[in-house]
């Protein structure tokens, strides 16, 4: 690998935490990194890093040679995700996460791990910033440094979730350290390689372009329309439908929380960047999507169908897919991130699935 202009850090370089994230973050990261690496997705959903965010940087001659996020855990949490403990000793096969093992804390009692460091950033993608993350003598460099700075803590173990597959260097760094790296949960993600909805539809395959062909004249057969437009300060119906959703899967609906999260999304991105995308029927919403901007990227983050109307079906996918598949060359989308679950369905529709990793060492 070509590594002219790095100034890799020596490897007695000594770890440096600062608790949050600072505002120069971004710059580290570079033009083309995911939109959820980026200091706005960080902070909107750094609660689920528990005792909040902390950077742990290597310096270097000009600043931040290398840098994650993460956090010092003292307990678990049980989060099926989000807890590396629960994760990586298998307790979270059934939701999908390490279905197929291996699980190097399988059997290990809570005491053995924590206290813990954790690097995972809180939008299901972890990735190292700065100029060196792609460098592997800045990675080994960073590792040691995290490692002993992690033995002069008393930390017992050291895990990361979600890891990137487009940064071997540092998974490489990672296994050479003696960290088990396994892997954890699939992800999905679409370019947008279309100038219009009818390319859209010839980028999928043969059969899959006359199943959204018959899927739409149902949508319009039924009288349904699929339509987009900002998120509003109140917003009753999209609650009511996650409520639905949430009840499908088993959890208990929480229409205050619901109505916050919207709030905090309109209040955090601005009104311009959250995009409701809604499929109605003669004023009765059926289904939704909701959208988040960040420069060239549409993340999807939130979705909702009436389960108890028979004219909901394909809405979900209309709203999910084909609306934003056809807006997205008119607002300069250039990729589309639909993240973890319902698998089939995404690729189907045009998405490529990566893997994603979780590393586990346990301290002496």
């Amino acid at each position: 690998m070509t590594t002219h202009g790095l100034q890799p850090p020596p490897a007695t370089a000594v770890l440096k935490v600062r608790t949050g994230v600072d505002e120069g973050w971004d710059d580290r990261l570079g033009g083309n990194a995911p939109a959820t690496l980026r200091r706005r997705w960080i902070t909107l959903a750094e609660g689920r890093i528990p005792g909040g965010a902390r950077t742990f940087a290597l310096p270097g001659t000009c600043g931040d040679e290398v840098a994650l996020v993460g956090g010092v855990m003292t307990e678990p949490t049980g989060h099926v995700r989000f807890d590396p403990h629960r994760v990586l000793s298998g307790g979270s096969v059934a939701d999908g996460v390490v279905p197929d093992g291996p699980h190097p804390w399988a059997g290990l009692p809570a005491e053995r791990v924590f206290p813990g460091c954790l690097l995972m950033f809180p939008n299901y993608e972890t990735a190292p910033a700065g100029p060196g993350a792609h460098d592997p003598r800045a990675l080994h460099a960073y590792v040691a440094a995290l490692l002993a700075w992690c033995r002069a803590e008393g930390l017992r173990s050291v895990s990361a979730l979600f890891l990137r597959p487009d940064h071997p260097e540092f998974l490489d760094a990672l296994a050479e350290a003696g960290f088990a790296v396994v892997p954890m949960v699939e992800r999905c993600d679409m370019e947008v390689t279309w100038q219009d909805f009818d390319g859209y539809v010839a980028s999928l395959p043969r059969k899959r372009r006359f199943a959204v062909r018959r899927e739409l004249r149902d949508i319009a057969a039924a009288d349904v329309t699929v339509t987009e437009r900002t998120l509003r300060d109140e917003e009753p119906e999209l609650i009511d439908l996650r409520a639905q959703l949430v009840t499908k899967y088993g959890g208990v609906p929480d229409a205050r929380r619901e109505a916050g999260s919207l709030r905090h999304l309109r209040e955090h991105f601005g009104e311009r960047n959250v995009l409701v995308v809604e499929a109605r029927q003669r004023g009765r919403l059926l289904s939704f999507t909701l959208l988040v901007r960040d420069g060239d990227q549409w993340t999807v983050l939130m979705s909702g169908t009436d389960y108890t109307h028979p004219d909901a079906s394909f809405t979900y996918f209309a709203t999910m897919f084909y609306r934003p598949a056809e807006l997205a060359p008119e607002y300069g989308i250039r990729s589309f991130a639909y993240g973890l679950g319902t698998l089939q369905a995404k690729r189907l529709r045009g998405c490529t699935v990566s893997s994603l990793s979780a590393a586990a060492l346990l301290l002496d």
